[in-house]
């Protein structure tokens, strides 16, 4: 029989931890101090929503009392069992019960009275469960239901509401309660062919058409890992916890740096001042943590893997009984689990990732399937350009700031091509299918077909990553908007002692230059094939998040900023650019470049793109036309990336359009075997050349690929 007392003691052990070593400590350190500020402001908050009646400032109060309680309830915290907070909580949620009660009915945003809310009342009463009236329990329970009685939603949503009416099953001892939940959550622990929830390329989606692995998803798995830890071993226990692994590999970890996650993929949160991505990757790490200790199926690599982002910042943001783990993992004498460089695509949200020796790049991109950024709520309202090829690169040892987005010129995005000062319409996907990309090993190639909404530029973009660089490459530019059109190659935070220095000359409207090279910690260059013109500045600029976003700090931020783009002028028609981006280097090394780069980049066209480096090629045919390029031959548009080792050639191909049935290939290559083959290419001759056929009817972009052994030029 179910001991629901005991899985409600396990879930308060899940929100304080056990106090077995410093890390919960560590953590309530962070807690009590917003519990300080909570105890000074609650009971005018208190008043100001029994006025206002306004959901979010309602939802705001049970969140502060939830922090209150944990405060209360742990016995590191400097108000454990402190009798006058008890007293405020309960004279709070007894002053709430006026708003939140079986008779109300909710206005404004859904979200607070159906899940916000509710996630706070159950930790509260988990917590306080010994201290406070069991009618006010039965009460606050039953007005919970009265807003939803219906697990119904997708995605991250599906989660939350899962997570209601588990935790209430164990406050009001109803087992079917929790079936009910882990019926819910089984609804999401799959992989999904489209729209909302997690992709076989590791794309995490949400409201149907936004990349959403730091943000909602985040929020998945931060509120879905104590569940899997709380029915673990019991009549309840949680199913398939393989498809939880698959997640933290394809869906999480490629977009961690350094203990933070990746903005492109935070959706509209990264507009919010209280959930940078320092948070968020806290707040997976925790997650991730939690994971790696359910019973049964404690998981060290996993932890090994985790250990490399662990860092005194973490215990900021994780609860107590995540941060005894954290101490555990930081304090152990087991090796860190550090993977090798590798690019990876995302060709279900148009994303990418580079983890390079040194260095991380994301790549947002979007297409008629994915829009170009979310704004609800009144949040993230500037965002217009950030997915239009932006571009980001990552550098351990440069300073990290949680003022970016509120300071930076979001007219000059890096990596971007852009009509100045121009804004686009939020939640909208544009009229262009050829946007994706492919990658072998540590090399990627990765293209983008840009229209902004509203205005008649067009523009081929592409990004080939390689082992130290990126060549960024842009063909036919036309715009009839008589607005200018640049290309931003950096637009990046500085630290104040960086030197900025270039190979050229200062001209008449700009600087005409072959390289420059970003000193101090940043240690980046750029090169230029054909000498360029570009415009350079360097400035110190303020912002405040109210700019973006409703919710402030009420401070005014300031960053110092290094800018540098192409201005490709107005009304232009089949404007290009090229440059190459090399993330880690010296100066020196910039120097050598040209010599000892290996790059060249054979076409930069309206039909082709393609760089070679080394033994590895990437191919962009941009037209429904059979034309050749190094060696390959194909008669769709497509992306192709071909690297030749130990007399054998890999090649991937996708379809970045989705649409495509057959594309055809011929290389310039005879070969004697096929040693691995995806199962949708058809290899037809060998002799005197190859000739292969994919199939990419219904792929969604998935990349195929071939390897040929004994491959001979023709």
């Amino acid at each position: 029989m179910t001991d629901f007392n005991e899985l409600r003691l396990r879930y308060a052990l899940l929100l304080c931890g056990s106090g077995r070593n410093d890390g919960a400590k560590k953590s309530m350190a962070h807690t009590d101090k917003l519990t300080a500020g909570h105890i000074a402001a609650i009971a005018d908050e208190t008043d100001k929503v029994l006025i206002s009646k306004e959901p979010a400032l309602l939802n705001l109060i049970f969140k502060r009392l939830a922090d209150m309680a944990i405060s209360f309830s742990q016995h590191e915290s400097e108000y454990y069992m402190d009798k006058t907070l008890g007293d405020s909580i309960f004279h709070v949620l007894k002053r709430m019960q006026e708003l939140y009660n079986c008779a109300a009915e909710p206005h404004g945003n859904w979200w607070y009275w159906e899940i916000g809310i509710p996630l706070s009342l159950n930790k509260i009463f988990t917590l306080m469960y010994d201290y406070l009236d069991k009618e006010m329990l039965a009460a606050y329970m039953a007005a919970e239901r009265h807003f939803n009685d219906e697990i119904k939603l997708t995605g991250a949503n599906r989660v939350w509401e899962s997570v209601i009416f588990a935790v209430r099953g164990v406050l009001l001892g109803d087992g079917d309660m929790i079936r009910a939940a882990v019926s819910g959550i089984a609804g999401v622990m799959l992989i999904v062919k489209d729209g909302d929830g997690f992709h076989e390329d590791g794309s995490f989606i949400q409201h149907g058409k936004f990349p959403y692995n730091g943000g909602y998803g985040r929020s998945l798995l931060q509120e879905l890992a104590p569940m899997l830890y709380l029915f673990g071993g019991t009549e309840f226990e949680i199913k398939g916890i393989d498809v939880i692994y698959k997640w933290i590999d394809n869906s999480y970890f490629p977009f961690m740096v350094n203990g933070r996650c990746m903005d492109m993929v935070r959706g509209r949160e990264v507009s919010r001042c209280y959930e940078q991505c320092d948070f968020a990757g806290a707040r997976l790490l925790a997650a991730m943590l939690i994971v790696s200790d359910i019973e049964g199926h404690k998981n060290a690599e996993l932890k090994r893997r985790i250990k490399p982002h662990l860092g005194e910042s973490f215990f900021g943001y994780a609860g107590a009984f995540a941060a005894e783990l954290a101490y555990e993992v930081m304090h152990d004498d087991t090796a860190p689990l550090v993977p090798q460089p590798y690019f990876r695509v995302f060709n279900s949200m148009d994303r990418a990732v580079k983890h390079g020796s040194g260095y991380s790049i994301g790549l947002a991109m979007h297409s008629e399937r994915i829009a170009n950024y979310e704004s609800i709520n009144d949040e993230n309202t500037k965002a217009f350009h950030t997915s239009d090829g932006m571009l980001y690169i990552y550098k351990p040892n440069e300073p990290w700031a949680d003022f970016f987005w509120q300071t930076i010129d979001l007219q000059r995005l890096p990596g971007t091509t852009v009509l100045r000062n121009t804004e686009v319409k939020p939640n909208t996907v544009s009229d262009c299918d050829f946007v994706g990309g492919c990658g072998i090993g540590e090399n990627g190639v990765c293209a983008m077909e840009l229209s902004p909404v509203g205005y008649s530029m067009r523009a081929n973009k592409a990004w080939f990553f390689f082992d130290r660089e990126i060549v960024c490459l842009g063909s036919g530019i036309t715009s009839a908007d008589d607005i200018n059109v640049e290309t931003i190659i950096e637009n990046r935070l500085v630290s104040d002692d960086s030197r900025f220095t270039i190979h050229g000359a200062k001209a008449d409207d700009g600087y005409d230059i072959k390289g420059a090279y970003l000193d101090g910690r940043h240690d980046t260059g750029y090169y230029f094939p054909e000498e360029q013109r570009v415009q350079i500045l360097r400035e110190v600029r303020e912002g405040r998040w109210d700019s973006i976003n409703t919710r402030t700090d009420g401070i005014t931020h300031t960053g110092e900023y290094l800018t540098m783009w192409i201005d490709h002028g107005r009304n232009i028609r089949d404007a290009s650019y090229e440059y190459i981006v090399i993330p880690k280097c010296s100066e020196k090394e910039l120097n050598d470049y040209p010599r000892s780069s290996g790059v060249r980049i054979i076409e930069n066209s309206a039909w082709i793109q393609c760089v070679k480096k080394g033994n590895v090629t990437g191919m962009i045919f941009l037209r429904d036309k059979t034309r050749s390029a190094a060696g390959v031959a194909c008669d769709k548009r497509s992306i192709v990336m071909t690297a030749i080792n130990d007399g054998g050639m890999e090649l991937v191909i996708t379809d970045p359009t989705h649409k495509q049935s057959v594309i055809n290939i011929e290389l310039d290559y005879s070969a004697k075997t096929v040693t691995e083959c995806d199962e949708r290419i058809k290899v037809t001759q060998l002799l005197p050349y190859v000739i292969m056929q994919a199939d990419v009817s219904g792929a969604d972009g998935k990349e195929l690929r071939v390897r040929l052994e004994g491959i001979e030029s023709v």
